[in-house]
């Protein structure tokens, strides 16, 4: 028998690569069989309209399900995992390959977009929203180490059967294999926790995983759909972040086709030597794959210790927005330095370094998870704001990609990334002006939160129904020492059952600071 947390974390481990499905190895696979890089981008639309268009319904789905969300995972990793094999049929760029992929990448995005829905609502429903922070911290710490294991793992295999680097692809097919077995282990938990109903947890097992009080319970009545999405604060989260994926447009394929020496780098690659040399200019030079390999596991080194960095602070009460705007704010420092590289020629070795902020960006940010919790939960529509809010930032990157495509093939990459640095300018100014700090709203129904707004606006006092302490400003420490809610609301929307009068309601000073 398999811990509770550790299976967990190896499914944590296992499913870190499902989410690009190597998408690096593929684009750079494409290029190499003669795709134009436009081809390329247009492959990766495909996969991103069905994405986009599913992210709401699967997350509504995910939400109201009756069934085990642990089956969702497992047959999302599966099809991902499979689809990844489609590059031995693929035999240069012909329609009919082009068909293929188009076709097998459109079926891949509609599993992938029902893994970090189901894998989010397990670890609520599994751990509650006590847990919920310090458990997507640990998961984000696995993922990213599950990362640099996979990225140095296919580096040697693709060193290793070098030119022919479809072998890479037989580890995708692995890791869902992995997923699969170590998700059986991880408790079903509470569902109506799952969709973010109940603010507490009443009971828990031995390994502190929630324990489903609320079977015989008739299920709550969830927040209407408008009353979320146009929510002020939603609202903000999602505009700053539709800017910050339009800045991101073809930054990777820029870099990664730059290491690589294809595409529109093609014949600029600095070194020739035998090992090198090939018949078909168009394939990745065998000394770009460690420079590869070595610029994702830079990334997700920084990524690991900057997300344990975060997660700790905001166990120790630090607030969630100066960690947010500091994340809006890197990635034009990132496109900069990918900018002065260029223009200085200052060699491959310079330009993977600037992986280093890229994942600073990524550590930081863990606290857009934070944030949504904080805001919705309570309302039942946990997931489908996750999906509503990834379908916005989807059709942003799907249009942004295309025409940036559009732009890198016909000015080239230095003005293409001179668009993307401007355009990254503005996230951080809307971050800072539209979105508020949210550490200490999560101890607060969004039903009720709503309510009180309309009796607000119509001079109703509820005088007396709930009390909640006034928290102020959380921006440091100082602020949230020994804090405490008492809801004293029998039978209140989203408490966590009319058999209990009072629930005290513990931040993360207690419930979180001593399990990191």
């Amino acid at each position: 028998m398999i811990a509770t947390q550790t299976a967990f974390l190896l499914t944590s481990f296992s499913i870190a690569e499902l989410g690009d499905g190597f998408g690096m190895y593929i684009d750079m696979f494409l290029l190499a069989k003669g795709w134009g890089e436009k081809s390329v981008v247009i492959s990766g639309i495909f996969r991103g309209v069905i994405d986009l268009l599913l992210k709401s319904i699967v997350g509504d789905v995910i939400d109201k399900t009756h069934h085990d969300r642990r089956v969702f995972l497992a047959l999302a990793a599966l099809v991902i995992g499979l689809s990844s094999l489609m590059v031995y049929f693929v035999d240069g760029a012909d329609v009919s390959d082009k068909i293929l992929v188009y076709v097998v990448r459109s079926v891949e995005s509609v599993a992938l977009a029902f893994l970090g829905p189901a894998f989010a609502a397990i670890t609520l429903s599994a751990f509650g929203p006590e847990l919920f922070d310090v458990m997507n911290v640990r998961r984000e710490i696995v993922s990213h180490l599950g990362s640099i294991f996979s990225a140095v793992l296919s580096g040697a295999i693709a060193w290793l059967f070098y030119p022919s680097i479809e072998a890479v692809f037989i580890l995708p097919i692995t890791f869902a294999s992995s997923a699969i077995f170590f998700s059986r282990f991880i408790p079903r938990g509470d569902p109506l926790m799952g969709r973010g109903f109940h603010l507490h947890t009443e009971q828990r097992d031995e390994q502190n995983c929630v324990v489903d009080t609320h079977k015989d319970e008739v299920e709550p009545e969830a927040s209407d759909y408008w009353e979320v999405f146009s929510d002020k604060r939603i609202v903000g989260l999602v505009a700053a972040d539709v800017f910050h994926v339009i800045a991101e447009a073809n930054v990777g394929l820029i870099f990664n086709s730059a290491l690589a020496g294809v595409g529109s780098w093609a014949g600029d690659d600095e070194s020739n030597d035998d090992d090198d040399a090939t018949d078909d200019d168009a394939i990745m030079a065998r000394s770009a794959i460690p420079l590869l390999a070595a610029a994702g596991s830079l990334a997700q080194i920084v990524m690991v210790i900057g997300t344990w960095v975060v997660g700790y602070l905001t166990a120790q009460g630090w607030g969630r927005k100066p960690f947010y705007i500091a994340h809006l704010s890197v990635h034009p420092i990132r496109v900069l330095l990918i900018l002065l590289c260029m223009w200085t020629n200052a060699g491959k070795g310079w330009l993977a370094s600037t992986e280093l902020i890229g994942g600073l960006t990524g550590a930081l940010g863990i606290v857009n998870v934070f944030m949504r919790a904080d805001i919705v939960f309570g309302s039942g529509r946990f997931n489908v704001v996750d999906g509503y809010m990834a379908t916005i930032r989807g059709l942003a990157a799907v249009s942004s990609q295309y025409i940036g495509a559009v732009i890198l093939e016909g000015q080239g990459p230095f003005v293409a990334l001179s668009i993307s640095f401007v355009i990254a300018v503005i996230p951080p100014i809307i971050g800072y002006i539209f979105v508020p700090e949210t550490l200490g709203m999560r101890q607060k129904d969004f039903k009720e939160e709503k309510l009180e707004e309309k009796y607000a606006k119509l001079g109703i006092d509820k005088g007396g129904e709930s009390q909640y302490l006034e928290f102020g400003s959380f921006s440091s420490p100082s602020n949230v020492k020994s804090r405490a809610t008492t809801v004293a609301t029998p039978g209140a929307i989203g408490s966590p059952s009319s058999r209990d009068m009072e629930n005290v309601i513990l931040t993360p000073d207690a419930s979180e600071r001593n399990i990191l």
